[in-house]
């Protein structure tokens, strides 16, 4: 059996209307995963700080560049198995906010882009990791301010 951990970062990027970016992942793989609403993000690669993986997966997600703010304070832990492979994940979220680009789906695992309302959000079929720092994202809104972001 392939055991493996990783790190992933996420992001709640919001525009100019206060609405967040949402991606339908299509990863068959990972059924728990598959054909649902998530964050934007992705796996923290050999050298990355996380801010500058959150920056590179917004990029390469859906062609947005995007100025990070701070970290949610919460990680999640989730262990997925399918067959013969197991993985352990640690997932980090961050707030952010869209500079530049317009909506351009990589098609890699992603079937769709859209933005919503926070609200809308919890409405959707989210992943869980999602659904938790949606709702956190709600509770913590008010301490989110563009003098706070930072570009990588």
């Amino acid at each position: 059996m392939i055991k493996k951990s990783i790190v992933v970062i996420l992001g709640i990027i919001e525009n100019e209307k206060g609405e967040i970016l949402l991606s339908l992942r299509n990863d068959p793989k990972f059924p728990g995963a598959h054909l649902k609403w998530d964050l934007i993000g992705g796996k923290n690669e050999m050298g990355e700080g996380p801010e500058e993986t959150l920056v590179r997966e917004a990029k390469e997600e859906s062609g947005l560049k995007i100025a990070v703010s701070e970290l949610l304070p919460q990680c999640i832990c989730k262990n997925w198995e399918r067959p013969g492979h197991f993985q352990h994940t640690l997932v980090f979220c961050y707030g952010a906010r869209k500079l530049s680009g317009r909506l351009v789906s990589d098609g890699h695992k992603i079937d769709e882009l859209k933005w919503v309302t926070p609200q809308a959000a919890l409405e959707m079929d989210l992943i869980f990791s999602a659904r938790i720092f949606i709702e956190l994202y709600l509770e913590q809104r008010p301490k989110h301010t563009k003098n706070r972001s930072k570009l990588y």
